[in-house]
């Protein structure tokens, strides 16, 4: 019997090649590809994941999710192999799990041979936004958040319909107003890059959750390219409006506890119990007003599809012409309550999908007849004229409505921007090491067709889009930020009253 108590200096070099045997292995059954060593840069052979075949499905601890007490390299594993096999969208989004595992994996093993938590939490982050859907999710870490994002440079950047990005919030006494950049400047280059290289590398995985749409990403990376750490400087070229020539200065940021993250415009609001989850009023001209803000009830109104129905029928004993229905900021929620509000505008029943879903005891993907989305025609029924008013903050069930009553002859949807372009049933939870928990969807909704709804595909198209795109100009920001107008809301009312009273 060998005396284990004695040193055994040999260990170390048996157990590195015993690795180096096991990887070889692993590289012959599953194939292989290339990674590079994080901190030295040299490529080397690694097998490809084969928990992303199916193989993971068996090993312990991946059915319930709960992958905690695991080291983060299989907790990684666990979860890529959790998430390649029951994410709803692998092919309508086409997802390339295997060259997500490829360049990820490598990263979260060498923070653990780091034990570098932060490099951890960012992998499993940016993992997280190379899948662009606004159910995807992952628990914020204040302290590396803020860390990475907690200044501002005094200023906030969106792009116009030309392609221009101009500034349309300067932070008073910041140091953008110091250096003289003004309202409605043009930033050509940031940090000595042109702007649309600059915005390719801004952080945008600090969002709250991937945008699904092209312009969606790039209204997030606009947010974060004006941020940094507190205490950065970047050195930013810009042409004032009233200016001959741009100008170069560099800025220093400051902690402003995130009052200048944001989007463009803040559709959404917050509300009480103590208040109703949307609000009506009459505008000029005697047109109707309703603003959805979600599909939910409150202590105000506990009933609130009794609620909705009463305004309805005040519309038409008013005999109003015409009405503009509010979705912007609208965050979603019930989805029957979502169908009863569209009901009241709807003179047919329409089918708009059904449920396909991500079944354990199955092993797949099942068709769930008990959660199809049909919206039927509701008493009072309000037949005038109708403008469905959109925007990226339309989420959730909130794009139902719109989709519900956009193609009939008395609705026209207006807005600057489409939906948020996500819609699926919700219920996928993994817990990582550190507590992280990340949330997917497990189900999506196809039409008769098996077309994919709402969602946008691997091109990113999707949503509900507009009928009548309201052009993102110059005039338009300044109407809004300057002089404190929803020109979206105006250019509406124009619209109904250019015909006010269009029957079905």
């Amino acid at each position: 019997m060998p005396n284990t108590t004695q040193p055994r200096p040999v260990a170390h070099r048996s157990c590195r090649a015993g690795a180096l045997l096991l990887l070889a292995a692993l590289a012959l059954l599953t194939g292989c590809t290339t990674a590079t060593m994080p901190i030295f840069g040299i490529p080397f052979p690694v097998p490809r994941n084969p928990l992303s075949r199916g193989a993971g499905a068996s090993q312990a601890g991946y059915a319930e999710g709960d992958y905690q007490a695991r080291s983060w390299v299989e907790a990684f594993d666990l979860m890529h192999a959790k998430l390649s096999r029951e994410y709803p969208f692998t092919e309508w989004k086409g997802i390339k799990w295997d060259a997500l595992y490829d360049a990820f994996s490598v990263r979260v093993a060498d923070a653990q041979a780091r034990d570098d938590r932060r490099a951890y939490y960012v992998a499993l982050r940016q993992y997280i936004h190379s899948i662009p859907d606004g159910y995807m999710e992952a628990s914020e870490e204040e302290a590396f958040r803020q860390e990475a994002i907690g200044g501002e440079f005094g200023l906030s950047v969106a792009p116009l319909d030309n392609d221009l990005m101009v500034v349309y919030r300067i932070t008073k006494g910041g140091d953008a107003e110091k250096a003289g950049i003004k309202w409605g400047a043009q930033i050509t280059q940031w940090n000595d890059r042109p702007i649309g290289e600059a915005l390719k590398a801004a952080p945008d995985f600090w969002s709250h959750a991937p945008a699904p749409t092209y312009v969606g990403r790039m209204l997030d990376r606009c947010m974060f390219l004006t941020r940094g750490p507190v205490g950065a400087t970047a050195k930013v070229t810009f042409k004032n409006r009233d200016a001959e020539k741009p100008q170069t200065v560099t800025l220093n940021s400051r902690e402003d506890q995130y009052a200048g993250l944001g989007d463009v415009v803040r559709y959404a609001r917050d509300f009480s119990d103590m208040e109703s989850p949307f609000e009506s009023r009459t505008l000029p001209g005697g047109f109707g007003y309703i603003n959805i803000l979600s599909q939910s009830t409150t202590l105000m109104t506990p009933f609130p599809d009794r609620a909705f129905k009463k305004i309805v029928e005040k519309l038409n004993r008013d005999g109003v012409p015409g009405l503009i229905l509010d979705l912007r900021g609208n965050e979603g929620g019930n989805m029957a309550l979502a169908r009863a509000y569209a009901g009241h505008f709807m003179d047919t029943s329409r089918s708009l999908g059904r449920l396909v879903a991500f079944d354990a005891k199955k092993g797949g993907f099942a068709l769930d007849d008990q959660q199809s989305i049909t919206v039927e025609p509701r008493q009072p029924h309000y037949d005038g004229r109708i403008i469905v008013l959109v925007h990226r903050s339309t989420r959730d069930s909130g794009q139902i409505i719109a989709h519900a009553l956009q193609g009939q002859a008395n609705v026209v949807v207006m807005g600057v921007l489409g939906t948020e372009g996500s819609l699926a049933q919700v219920g996928g939870e993994i817990t990582m090491p550190g507590g992280y928990v990340l949330h997917y969807p497990v189900g999506r909704y196809v039409d008769e067709k098996g077309s994919v709804l709402i969602t946008t595909n691997a091109e990113g198209d999707g949503g509900v889009q507009p009928d009548i795109v309201v052009p993102a100009t110059v005039g338009l920001f300044e109407a809004q930020f300057t002089q404190s107008r929803d020109s979206v809301l105006d250019a509406a009312l124009a619209e109904l009253k250019r015909q006010p009273a269009v029957k079905k």
